[in-house]
């Protein structure tokens, strides 16, 4: 088990909910799909036990009060002019689109939201700071993963979060309670890539039993834990 410490900097964000773990943010339709699955016996997306246990991992911050930001249109000088409805923190600052220009989120308005804790982890790992696993689409906002060495670095640490507001007009509203931010400690180890020779015996053995047992991942798993 690795410890994460949450430390709040005081008078700061007061109203903002403080961190969970990521077991207490099942989103509700997994829950409403394993009830399906408990019903009619067919298998959905509660069955993946590799994408649940994604979303299980670390914690969760949650947005801390409904925002609303609106795309008014362009300045000559000050490129996209963005109003919100939300004044000062957390939003300190933004992202000139010239600062991810050729990514493929480019066109999004990017603002730093910062966040209210400090968060240290054990000496060698790192934190994964990014959007929470399987929870947005294509044109949802999001936020833009990064790796940071809260071991080593005692302070707070902003997110930057993708708004897609792409043309004049365009409105986007984050919800008070939205899963905002995943944090999982990693452990910090460099990776050797080899190529070896495949086990045919073990990949026949494995298919055969998926194929008697379509739980086969889930028990397996199961049996790690014990």
């Amino acid at each position: 088990m690795v410890e994460i410490k949450i430390a709040r900097v005081p008078g700061l964000a007061d109203w903002w909910a403080e961190p969970k773990p990521s077991n207490e943010c099942f989103p509700p339709w997994i829950k409403d799909l394993r009830k399906e699955k408990l019903l009619d016996n067919k298998l959905n997306m509660s069955d993946c036990l590799p994408a649940i246990e994604a979303m299980l991992q670390g914690i969760i911050i949650e947005f801390p009060t409904t925002m609303t930001f609106e795309y008014l249109g362009d300045h000559p000088n000050l490129g996209k002019m963005i109003a919100c409805d939300h004044k000062g923190y957390p939003i300190i600052g933004g992202h000139d689109f010239s600062q991810y220009k050729g990514a493929e989120f480019q066109g999004f308005h990017v603002i730093k939201v910062g966040l209210p804790w400090v968060i240290e982890v054990p000496n060698g790992y790192s934190c994964l700071f990014t959007s929470p696993f399987n929870r947005s689409g294509n044109n949802e906002p999001f936020c833009i993963s990064g790796f940071v060495r809260c071991d080593r670095y005692y302070n707070m640490v902003s997110i930057p979060f993708a708004l897609p507001l792409k043309k004049k007009g365009d409105v986007v509203s984050v919800e008070r309670g939205r899963p905002f931010v995943q944090i999982i400690p990693v452990k910090r180890e460099n990776v050797e890539l080899t190529y070896s020779q495949i086990d045919m015996e073990n990949l026949e053995l494995t298919v055969k039993q998926i194929n008697e047992n379509p739980g086969y991942y889930k028990s397996m798993a199961k049996e790690q834990k014990k």
